[in-house]
């Protein structure tokens, strides 16, 4: 089932996630013929998550996030007792965007009772309520007029976004990166999203490198989210592209040639991360300077590579154990120029 939702509802960050989750229940709920509806807590979990079993903290959110939409005059409490039964009228939830054209209209988001029920369901110790309104925050910035044309000439639209992370946060209150990294990764793992990660950075107007934001969407649309997103690097961009992971090698070779002429100090994890690169790199000059001579080349182009390793000496902490912590930092010296 579609549930169509208000998306300035959704964004009001003056509203809890406890609240957000209500609203998604009563508009689960609600149709056009009823105004006033019988509601008690177990009956709002079984909306959000086609069951009754509910825990005391979890019926604690529900009750509190209904009692702010009625704070807020979001719906009007009729009747209620302390076996936590409602009588509420819920019109003001209404959406009608067939009223006059001077007035605003109602954007909506669509989100379904399966994508719902999923993500109250997840078996993780993240909160789920914030993590269902960080998801239909999510959908509610997919490009409805992004246009990706397969091999047939089919045309594909409503399916992706590329707005970033902070921007999707900052609809939602979610401020932390490492939170909403989770939140990613939560949802890519259940199959919820599809995100595409671009390997390319390109240059701003100031000449300055960032990188693409990332191309996401339903994970049903993952092969579409691909081809468009591959779509915009190669004939889009072109060659306004640069390849984050050889920029990346460069950075980390060019901050290595500072420590040695300038004598610059770097922080530990960032020593780190150039000390792991330049060492891979050397072995891997080292190997095929070998594989040159035992070919009866002379390998000189791969000696030449072949840098010293003294500026890392001082810095005890590089051989106490491993320097994993770098991360993704790219050790692949095959295409280096340096």
């Amino acid at each position: 089932m579609d549930i169509f939702l208000n998306s300035k509802i959704i964004t009001n960050k003056e509203l809890s996630s406890d609240a957000i989750a209500v609203y998604i229940a009563l508009r689960m709920m609600q149709n056009l013929n009823t105004n006033k509806y019988y509601i008690n807590i177990k009956l709002l979990s079984f909306y959000l998550t086609d069951d009754i079993i509910i825990g005391r903290k979890y019926a604690e959110r529900l009750s509190k996030g209904l009692n702010e939409l009625a704070v807020k005059n979001y719906i009007k409490i009729v009747v209620n007792n302390n076996e936590k039964d409602y009588i509420l009228d819920i019109s003001n939830l209404f959406i009608d965007n067939h009223h006059n054209e001077n007035d605003d209209k109602i954007f909506l988001i669509i989100v379904t009772s399966e994508e719902i029920h999923k993500i109250m369901n997840l078996d993780s110790r993240l909160d789920k309520f914030s993590v269902l309104r960080y998801f239909i925050s999510m959908i509610n910035t997919i490009n409805y007029n992004a246009t990706y044309y397969d091999e047939m000439g089919n045309a594909y639209n409503n399916f992706v976004g590329f707005m970033t992370n902070d921007y999707i946060g900052s609809l939602c209150g979610v401020t932390s990166y490492t939170t909403y990294d989770k939140y990613n990764h939560l949802l890519e793992d259940n199959r919820l999203i599809y995100i595409f990660r671009h390997s390319v950075m390109i240059r701003d107007e100031k000449g300055q490198l960032k990188n693409l934001p990332n191309h996401y969407g339903r994970f049903k649309d993952k092969e579409l989210i691909i081809g468009f997103s591959v779509n915009r690097e190669n004939f889009e961009l072109g060659e306004e592209t640069i390849d984050k992971k050889a920029n990346e090698s460069r950075s980390l070779m060019q901050k290595y040639y500072c420590m040695v002429k300038y004598g610059t100090e770097y922080p530990e994890k960032e020593t780190k991360c150039i000390h792991r690169y330049v060492h891979y790199r050397n072995q891997q000059n080292e190997k095929k300077y070998k594989q040159a001579i035992e070919k009866g080349y002379s390998g000189e182009e791969f000696l030449n590579k072949i840098v010293p390793e003294d500026v890392f000496q001082k810095y005890d902490y590089l051989y106490v154990k491993s320097s994993s912590d770098c991360g993704n930092v790219n050790t692949d010296a095959a295409n280096d120029n340096f």
